[in-house]
This record gives structure tokens, C-alpha cells and sequence, in this order.
């Protein structure tokens, strides 16, 4: 199939979308079509063109996206209480939604990507596709106003309206905030009482054997219902269940300080005022480690609005003073953002050249670590809490060693 002009490219989104021609600015257009790759790509080649990427139209439209979504239910169901409305909104502006309606507008044949990006299936990729369509709807408001942006999205939405949104069950809607991070949760009968014509049932849904929620019905499915639902209604144990994930240890692979080094270019590029610094297990030679490369990122101010191309954001997860990133692949990065300086950023670097100075720790935290898998701490959470104490105790004594240091230093200069 020949390839598209930026013409041909632009005309068929406009027709896609149910616009009038030449109503989309083309330089809009064309750009909240480029991803990145491909804008990196171009920046190599001969005449180092410089092109912008999308992901500035991304911020926007997500916004956008937001706003028209909630005035859309709104108006749609007047008799839907506040709490519906916001279930209607969060399963409408959810990824797999919105890639869903860029798949049914045929973006992926549009997008501009990389090489090595279309060769990993990008125009198929769920979180590529949610974000060019974010990027769209804000070249429409930009190109053509907010009520012409409005009818778009009206039409855009409108077999995911008329599919029954509104009428989604709770185990359905827990099902797929689930399905992104290729995890499922699962259900088990806890008690069956009362005689044949009327039995109670009590369900347990779980991820990964940690518990969401319980729930009582006349049946099976109704106690599964009830169960999703006391999950929905509880943010905060449905925040911990996305962050945790299954981990395994590696031995050092030589290669992840080079993949360190690329990502951190990546980062650089995305926050050109940043540090990157690769820190944590599998930047200590001779360490196992989870196959999971730490990137820690150094900025003069932190704000929650913080985004990184291609990585989910997960907020302070716990740590106050970070915001957590995490990008999953066949090579997966943190990213750990903290002010810099700061005393975060020193004592993180501080753990890992401490291990790299001393062989016999590196030794005693890698045999920690390999007990704590043993033990049967193989998710996140509960393998971070058993060696939590080995951790605070090794950071001590590098506390200590760099003192140390830092007075042998000042000796020797006076």
C-alpha cells in the first residue's frame, strides 16, 4: 500500500471524523498523528527535520476529553444520580474505550510512527491508539471550536452509549480496569448457607490472592456482583491491588546498564531539565535483581500533572515526596521521580554505590532477597515489606561510610 501524502492524510481524518473539508488546521492534524518514534526518527535522518509530536496535543485533549464526556452524560441521563455519572465517565474516558473508538475511526492507519514502532504493532497498540485519539480531539477544538468538538465526540461515542455503558455491571467494569495491566481478578465461594430454595452465598474477589472485596446474593453471579461492587466502592485497596504485580529475581544481566542509558536518553528528551540516574539493583554488577530497570529523575519541582510518553502513572504510590512511573515491555523501566537535590535523590544514589563499594553487602542483600522469594513473597507489596528492615539497615551504615568518607576528605584537605 503506497504511502499516504500529508494531504491524503489529513482529508481522510477529516472525512473519518464527519467533518467538513478543510475544516481541520493541517498542521494540527498532521501533528496529533505523529508519535514520537516517528518524530525521533526524522531528527536522525539526513536534514535532521524538526517536527513536534503529539504529546502536547495529548495533555490537552485529555483535558478536553474530560470536560466533554461529563457535559455528554450529563446531559444524556438527567435522572442519573452523581455517582452513576461518574462510572459513566470513568468507563467512557478508560483506555480501552477510547482505543476501542480510534480502532472503529481507523487511526492506527493513520498514525506516523516509527519504524521499530510499527514493527511492535503501534497502529494496534491500545495505549497508542487512546493516546492519537486524546491528541485529535484537541486538533478539532483548536481547528473548529468546542461545540463542533462536542457533535464529533457525540458521534464518536455513540455506539459505546447505545452498546449499554450505562447498564455495565460492576464485575465487568472491575474486569477491565484490570485487563490494561493484562491481570484478572478471580472469585471464590467463601460460604453457601440456607436450604435448596433459598441460599445465600458470600464471594471473595481477589488479585493475586490479596482480597478486593466480599459480597452476599441469592446466587453465585449475584454474590460476584456484590463483590465487584464493594471492590469499585473501595479506592484506596483497588489502588494498592494495580500497583502490586508479580516479581521474580534475575541474575545481573550485563545489558541493563545500556538499556539504562537509552531510556535515560528518552527521559532527557522528555524532561530536558531533568537528572537521570540509573540506581537500584540492576545497577549494581554481580546483584540479582527483578528484571526491572530503576531510572531515578531528578526535577526542580514536582507537580502531580507530570507525564512520561508511554509510561502509567501511579502518584506517590506510597513514598511521599515521588511520583512513580512504570513502563512494561520486553525490557520494563521505573521511573521514580523526585526533586533534586533533595535528600531522596542522595540517599538513593548513596544505597547503590554503597552495594557497588561493597561486595560482602551486595553478598548479604542479594541472599536477603533470595529469601524473601523463598519465603513466598512473589508480588511487589509484600516483597518490598520483607525487605524493608534489610534495606533501612543497609542504608544506615552507607549513611555511616559516607560520613566517613566526607571526614577523611575534609582531613586530608586541611
Amino acid at each position: 500500500m503506497p504511502e499516504l501524502t500529508d494531504q491524503e492524510r489529513v482529508a481522510r481524518l477529516t472525512a473519518r471524523l464527519g467533518l467538513p473539508e478543510r475544516s481541520l488546521k493541517p498542521e494540527l492534524a498532521l501533528q496529533a498523528l505523529r508519535h514520537g518514534s516517528y518524530v525521533h526518527e526524522r531528527s536522525l535522518a539526513p536534514g535532521r527535520e524538526i517536527l513536534a509530536s503529539n504529546e502536547r496535543l495529548e495533555f490537552l485533549g485529555d483535558a478536553v476529553l474530560g470536560f466533554l464526556i461529563a457535559r455528554l452524560v450529563y446531559e444524556r441521563y438527567p435522572d442519573a444520580p452523581e455517582g452513576e455519572l461518574t462510572r459513566l465517565r470513568a468507563g467512557l474516558v478508560r483506555e480501552e474505550s477510547l482505543a476501542l473508538v480510534a480502532r472503529q475511526l481507523g487511526l492506527g492507519d493513520l498514525l506516523l510512527l516509527g519504524r521499530g514502532e510499527q514493527r511492535s504493532g503501534g497502529r494496534e497498540n491500545a495505549a497508542r491508539l487512546a493516546d492519537a485519539l486524546e491528541a485529535v480531539l484537541a486538533a478539532v477544538v483548536l481547528s473548529c471550536g468546542l461545540e463542533q468538538t462536542q457533535d464529533v465526540l457525540a458521534r464518536l461515542l455513540a455506539p459505546l452509549l447505545e452498546g449499554g455503558t450505562r447498564a455495565r455491571d460492576a464485575k465487568t467494569e472491575l474486569q477491565q480496569l484490570f485487563q490494561s495491566r493484562r491481570r484478572a481478578p478471580q472469585y471464590q465461594v467463601l460460604a453457601v448457607a440456607g436450604p435448596d430454595h433459598a441460599r445465600s452465598y458470600e464471594v471473595e474477589v481477589r488479585l493475586d490472592a490479596a482480597p478486593l472485596g466480599r459480597g452476599t446474593g441469592r446466587s453465585k453471579k449475584e454474590a460476584e456482583q456484590a463483590a465487584a461492587l464493594a471492590a469499585l466502592q473501595s479506592p484506596q485497596t483497588l489502588e494498592r491491588a494495580l500497583l502490586d504485580e508479580p516479581v521474580s529475581l534475575a541474575l545481573h544481566d550485563p545489558r541493563w546498564g545500556e538499556q539504562a542509558a537509552e531510556e535515560a536518553a528518552k527521559l532527557r528528551a522528555a524532561l530536558p531539565d531533568a537528572r537521570v540516574e540509573h540506581f537500584g539493583s540492576t545497577a549494581v554488577p554481580g546483584l540479582a535483581a527483578k528484571p526491572v530497570i530503576d531510572l531515578l529523575v531528578g526535577v526542580r519541582e514536582l507537580s502531580s500533572a507530570l507525564r512520561l510518553p508511554d509510561y502509567e502513572a501511579f502518584g506517590e504510590a506510597g513514598v511521599p515526596g515521588r511520583l512513580y512511573f512504570r513502563k512494561r515491555g520486553p525490557v520494563s523501566f521505573n521511573a521514580h521521580i523526585v526533586q533534586y537535590p533533595s535528600d531522596q535523590w542522595q540517599e538513593r544514589l548513596l544505597f547503590r554505590d554503597y552495594l557497588r563499594a561493597h561486595p560482602e553487602e551486595r553478598e548479604r542483600y542479594g541472599a536477603r532477597k533470595l529469601a524473601a522469594i523463598a519465603s513466598g513473597a512473589i508480588t511487589l507489596l509484600r516483597y518490598s515489606e520483607e525487605k524493608a528492615g534489610a534495606v533501612e539497615q543497609l542504608l544506615e551504615r552507607a549513611r555511616r561510610w559516607s560520613a566517613g568518607a566526607e571526614s577523611a576528605a575534609r582531613q586530608q584537605a586541611e
